[in-house]
């Protein structure tokens, strides 16, 4: 409550408390003496001292503030947290933990008779199924007797499914498409012999690993180092994108041990593609290129080197046949809110009484609200996303993003402390950042208040590292006046930043900018241990965050006070995903929307993707010649093309598929 609601409280019972001490009225004859206003100051101190007691924790100065920043950051950061991986315990703990704060700091955390929690469901992992369920067998022409030929392949000898793929039954016609490149830049297509026949389409292509020339110092596909054709993820999405019903990879001649991969090597499966990808040993397909092409593998593979062209081929009556069971391993897991209710009306309660009970939980309705959010996931134990792949150990994510949530927290039982304002304030820790924007893809989904209500969003990712005075504020042209509150506070607070006015960015903010909402991202720069076991508490500035602290609460109440809300402003900003050497299309992916074809939130101002007419809410299904089922084809197939050219890009749109001319811009 505020101090104003405080102060005529104490007033009322400071009355109450002298009328009982001091019977017949006498108090009224006493109360010029200096020694009864000794103690209605005493009385007075009591029930302030009750009333914050009963009520949020109190702001305090800011050595208070700094030790408890570092106590929570310590606490959240523990290797007992597991990373804060989807799935893990720690996790979980993280989760209660963040909702007990929030209600100890006196915000609402009853939504809809569902608690603080928003749950969704996200894939953690996929495993192979039993191997009675993962069978294949290759198929050839009948023997001179008419008899069938099959050869029955030995799971973990003879080939093993991969996670990038999808599980089922199949049975594919099967091509040999090489290296499975299309570098147009360097004049090289394995899939060109194949695609002038339709009949290839659908198709196994078995693909050779790594790339042409691999020890050829003056190879276009960057000597002999590994380019990005060599990537199997690179191979998967070019595959798809020929419309190819399977892949079968098997070792190059470099593979001197020819083990099969790990079951995880080509993708973790967490872009659900439905069709099969499987290794099977190089021994094998040796002898199915010679009895159905002629010569063996090796051979064909000296023939790519020293001619640089592809040898690809239809492997004429062979098969490929057989059932994939891959359990994708799936976990509920949850966005955490409470909500500092503000004066405005929309407010209910579940029995339906009136706000001013008490009782009240969020609703929407007419209420305005502003959004605090932090992600409160990591990496866990590594795995894909990690920096240091190889090592399987606690990512502690204390600057990511142990550092927002606990100044998510301390902004709360500050702002609590003082209000109610005009408007709500929602908090809001966000799970599945790091695998896609998932938790607030959710949330923007299905909001608790709705969006068109929503007058700002400001999001706390990595705010831990305060390197001299130096902050980067993200979205400072997203919405009238938020480029001059910016100024005004950072000097109050003297700090020196670095605005970008887009509104756009690998982060939660994103999520609410593609829905027209206005978002600033506090930030404090990116740093060596990002996304290594290396971000660990000892190395946060927690004097920094502190002061950060006092400039998010201070923009947050003004975003609650200020009679004007922020009007949305299309920024052009550069993207977050893709980039580098492909061309500049400028779509926003929507992760909160898997399935067939690339779904898009919206489109950057200006952008190519915004001049060819494409909406949010669109599905990409085909750039160019390629067909697109999601980002990897998406970033793949723009790679084919340059900036200046126009590509058609058919999209499905309300189920109807809409063909439309993009003018690609050049790599940003």
């Amino acid at each position: 409550m505020t101090q104003r609601v405080v102060l005529e409280a104490t007033r009322t019972s400071l009355w109450a408390a002298v009328d009982r001490l001091l019977p017949c009225g006498l108090h009224r004859w006493l109360v010029l003496s200096p020694a009864v206003l000794l103690c209605a100051l005493t009385i007075c101190q009591v029930f302030v001292t009750r009333a914050r007691a009963e009520g949020p924790v109190p702001p305090s100065d800011q050595d208070g503030l700094r030790d408890r920043l570092r106590e929570e950051v310590e606490w959240l950061a523990s290797p007992d947290r597991e990373g804060r991986g989807p799935g893990t315990r720690g996790m979980n703990q993280a989760a209660d933990w963040i909702a007990e704060q929030l209600s100890k700091a006196g915000l609402i955390t009853e939504f809809d008779g569902k608690g603080p929690f928003q749950n969704f469901s996200m894939t953690l992992e996929a495993k192979p199924g039993p191997a009675t369920s993962n069978i294949a067998e290759i198929i050839g022409p009948p023997n001179a007797d008419g008899s069938a030929r099959v050869q029955s392949l030995q799971l973990g000898k003879d080939f093993t499914p991969l996670a990038a793929g999808g599980s089922g039954e199949f049975d594919l016609p099967l091509v040999f498409a090489g290296y499975g490149i299309t570098a147009p830049a360097e004049q090289y297509d394995d899939y060109a012999p194949l695609t002038s026949k339709a009949a290839n389409k659908g198709a196994a292509a078995i693909l050779l690993r790594q790339e042409p020339q691999k020890d050829n110092p003056h190879s276009v596909f960057d000597g002999n180092q590994a380019s990005q054709y060599a990537a199997l993820s690179r191979k998967v999405a070019n595959a798809s994108e020929h419309e190819m019903g399977g892949i079968v990879f098997c070792n190059d001649a470099s593979d001197s041990e020819n083990a099969l991969m790990p079951f995880s090597r080509a993708g973790d499966g967490s872009d659900r593609r439905a069709l099969p990808i499987l290794q099977i040993s190089r021994e094998l397909v040796s002898v199915l290129m010679t009895e159905s092409l002629g010569k063996n593998l090796a051979t064909i593979e000296k023939a790519i080197d020293e001619t640089f062209e592809p040898q690809s081929a239809p492997l004429n009556g062979w098969r490929l046949r057989g059932r994939v069971a891959i359990d994708r391993v799936e976990s509920e897991t949850k966005n955490v809110l409470g909500m500092l209710r503000g004066t405005g009306q929309g407010f209910r309660t579940a029995d339906g009484e009136a706000p001013d009970s008490g009782k009240g939980a969020p609703s929407g309705g007419e209420a305005e609200v502003v959004v605090l959010g932090a992600h409160y996931d990591h990496l866990g134990y590594g795995g894909v996303n990690s920096a240091a792949p190889g090592e399987k150990t606690v990512h502690h994510g204390a600057d990511d993003n142990a550092s927002g949530v606990a100044m998510l927290v301390e902004v709360a039982r500050l702002l609590s402390h003082e209000g109610p304002f005009p408007r709500s304030v929602l908090f809001v820790a966000f799970s599945g950042e790091e695998r896609g924007l998932l938790g607030s893809a959710h949330y923007t989904a299905n909001a608790a208040v709705p969006l068109a209500n929503t007058v700002a969003m400001v999001n706390l990712d990595m705010v831990g590292r305060l390197d001299g005075n130096k902050i980067v504020i993200h979205g400072t042209g997203t919405g009238s006046g938020l480029d001059a509150m910016v100024d005004r506070l950072v000097g109050t607070h003297a700090f020196d930043v670095a605005k970008e006015p887009g509104g756009f960015g690998p982060s939660d903010h994103s999520s609410f900018y593609a829905k027209r909402i206005p978002v600033l991202h506090i930030f404090t720069g990116s740093h060596s241990d990002y996304h290594r076991p290396t971000d660990t508490p000892d190395k946060i500035s927690y004097e920094g965050m502190a002061r950060i602290t006092r400039l998010v609460a201070d923009a947050v109440r003004e975003l609650a006070t200020s009679p004007a809300r922020p009007q949305y402003i299309e920024v052009a900003s550069k993207m977050f995903a893709g980039g580098g050497d492909r061309p500049y299309f400028g779509s926003i992916p929507d992760f909160g929307k898997p399935g067939n074809g690339y779904a898009i939130t919206g489109v950057t101002k200006d952008s190519p993707a915004a001049r060819g007419g494409l909406l949010g809410g669109d599905r990409i299904v085909r750039i160019g010649a390629s067909a697109v089922t999601g980002l990897e084809d998406f970033d793949s197939a723009l790679r084919k093309h340059k900036g200046g050219e126009t590509v058609p890009v058919i999209v499905l749109r309300d189920g109807v598929q809409v063909s439309l001319d993009v003018v690609l811009d050049p790599p940003r």
